[in-house]
């Protein structure tokens, strides 16, 4: 028994899934439900370089990307790290561990452009630029203490 097969004038059987077309005018996706997925990343802008903790050959310093950054009024300048945030001291050239931002003050952040003051509560801050985070991270060799009121007595 002989079975026939429609076929298109390339050889190709009807319905079957190759096409004689261009791959650019190709339609990889009729039939078919597609959602539309968008996934925003957060690049670093820059990184702090934290010295080693002992001074033994086998320690060598680390680097931490920094993903942004605000100042207060009073001149305190905080880095958001991977993991959380580090209150800046250029002085000493010491980065104090916090908690990242909570909800609402990260969405003040958010909204705000580089450079530009914001307003959480009752405070105004300034949320830094990306030159203003690489020039702090590029000045200096940085080294990590515990959080204030953490192992002090």
């Amino acid at each position: 028994m002989k079975i026939l097969l429609n076929k298109t004038r390339d050889g190709l059987p009807i319905g079957s899934r190759f096409s004689h077309k261009k791959p650019e005018q190709r339609n990889l996706f009729s039939g078919v439900a597609v959602d539309t997925v968008v996934v925003q990343i957060t690049l670093p802008v820059a990184a702090l370089v934290i010295r080693a903790d002992t001074k033994s050959a086998d320690s060598s310093d680390r680097s931490e990307p920094v993903f942004g950054g605000y100042a207060n009024l009073r001149g305190d300048i905080f880095l958001f790290g991977r993991d959380g945030a580090y209150r800046v001291n250029l002085k000493n050239q010491v980065l104090q561990r916090r908690a990242p931002l909570n909800a609402g003050a990260q969405a003040c952040y958010d909204a705000t452009e580089a450079g530009e003051p914001f307003v959480y509560g009752n405070k105004t801050f300034r949320r830094l630029s990306h030159e203003q985070i690489v020039g702090i991270c590029a000045c200096h060799r940085f080294r990590v203490t515990a959080p204030y009121g953490i192992g002090f007595s």
